[in-house]
């Protein structure tokens, strides 16, 4: 049998041949301890290296950053310029790609807790289900990650015979990595992040875990962009009433000390960090977005550097976060799902409630002057503008971008200059779904490449 893995970075050192990748299954490491007590299996789940990362290519793709001196555009790797320019490829040959990697790690990982945990030894039963529910929302995660960046755009009317990715559901090197179609991969990651709130708790060490919100949130996320629009406001509802909680950007308007980490945010129910930080000069169409006296500049933004064109700003929110920007779910994002829904359904009012409570917090008080929409249309547009404004730097936008394809009023032709060559990204353009590594596929050919 034809040994056939997807490149789960660190897990195995994987040998050449059949032979080699079979004989490591099969015999003892000496260097891997057996997995059988339950501390064993929380111990995995405890793997920040393995769990906190997060994509890092939708920085690039999506329009937060530009790249505007000529000069510096020559200075940037194939691994940005490709990204950058939706390019056919995202990594060189024989390269990893870490936005597939991880979170097919995160999966492996998830996998053996799911497989094994019940069966563990000295452990209650409460712990054992506590620590099942907790890798299910991993995997979820995980597997909503790789379908929106390596998978097609979910449409409810063509779900079923869409692309999806490979859908490994045990911690087995010799699984098919046939790809699932769209509708499946998204009915397994429902079917995780149901279950999971059955045994996940309600409070947890740290933001590093899943709690109950956490999951309830992630719910809101996906159905957001499976277009079940009353059912992500119904569990973004769920999310809120378990934690609503808004950080008061004037606490760090004049210093950041004392900033939350991303572990402990008030604001976050499930860290995940942008795999790749960027601190790139923001597109001048983003910064426009914001009101000269919006916090969110004074805080989360400062100069450009002497390779960018002067007067330019750029992110500062890894200096800020003493971290990687946080892409996981949250109270903003929560509050933004809710408003979008509300504007969707034709309450242009209600929507900019749920826009304004966030936007409290992100001005001085005397400052702050609420935002109206005499349309649930303008509503709408003043939605995706505040979403810009709260999440650039975090690959949100492209995730954004890839959803809003469906919508008439919403979708555009994004277009970028990049060393004297113009690049166009059309509506709907096959470009955004991300091409498989090369190295993957020379293995596991079966996996398909994505049309560009």
């Amino acid at each position: 049998m034809k040994a056939k893995y997807i490149f789960f970075a660190s897990i195995f050192a994987l040998t050449a041949g059949t032979q080699g990748c079979r004989k490591y299954v099969e015999v003892d490491q000496y260097d891997r301890r057996e997995l059988k007590y339950t501390n064993d299996y929380a111990y995995l789940l405890n793997n920040s290296t393995v769990f906190t990362p997060t994509f890092g290519l939708p920085v690039l793709s999506g329009d937060d950053f530009i790249f505007a001196n000529l000069a510096y555009q020559q200075q940037q790797p194939e691994t940005v310029a490709w990204p950058y320019t939706w390019a056919s490829q995202m990594v060189p040959d024989n390269t990893e790609d870490l936005n597939w990697s991880r979170p097919y790690k995160q999966i492996y990982t998830a996998n053996e807790v799911i497989a094994g945990v019940l069966q563990s030894e000295d452990g209650s039963e409460q712990q054992k289900r506590a620590l099942l529910a907790e890798a299910k929302i991993q995997r979820a995660y995980a597997y909503f990650v790789l379908v929106n960046l390596y998978g097609d755009i979910y449409d409810p009317k063509t779900a079923e015979s869409a692309m999806g990715v490979p859908l490994l559901l045990q911690p087995d090197l010799f699984a098919s990595l046939k790809r699932a179609p769209l509708a499946k991969v998204y009915a397994q990651i429902l079917q995780d992040l149901e279950t999971a709130l059955v045994d996940i708790p309600t409070t947890v060490t740290n933001k590093r875990h899943p709690n109950k919100a956490a999951g309830e949130a992630l719910l809101a996320i996906v159905h957001l962009h499976m277009r079940n629009f009353d059912l992500a406001a119904n569990y973004a509802d769920a999310a809120l009433k378990d934690n609503a909680e808004l950080l008061d950007l004037q606490k760090y308007s004049t210093s950041a000390s004392g900033y939350p980490l991303a572990f402990n945010h008030p604001e976050i129910y499930l860290s995940k960090q942008v795999g790749q930080p960027f601190d790139e000069q923001l597109n001048p169409e983003l910064v426009a977005l914001f009101d000269t006296k919006d916090l969110r500049r004074t805080v989360y933004m400062q100069g450009g550097t002497s390779q960018m064109p002067s007067g330019t700003l750029r992110s500062k929110k890894a200096n800020v976060m003493q971290a990687r920007p946080d892409a996981g779910p949250s109270v903003p994002e929560m509050l933004l799902i809710k408003a979008e829904v509300e504007a969707r359904n034709g309450n242009a009012a209600a929507a900019m409630e749920f826009v304004n409570r966030l936007r409290s917090k992100r001005f001085k008080s005397q400052d702050f002057t609420p935002l109206s929409a005499t349309t649930a249309d303008q509503a709408l547009q003043l939605i995706v503008d505040e979403r810009r404004r709260e999440f650039f730097a975090t690959g949100l936008r492209w995730l954004d971008m890839r959803r809003f394809n469906l919508d008439s009023k919403l979708a555009k032709e994004f277009e970028r200059q990049f060393i004297n060559q113009d690049y166009t990204l059309p509506v709907n353009s096959p470009r955004y779904i991300y091409p498989v590594a090369n190295k993957y596929l020379q293995l596991n050919p079966e996996i398909g490449q994505n049309p560009r």
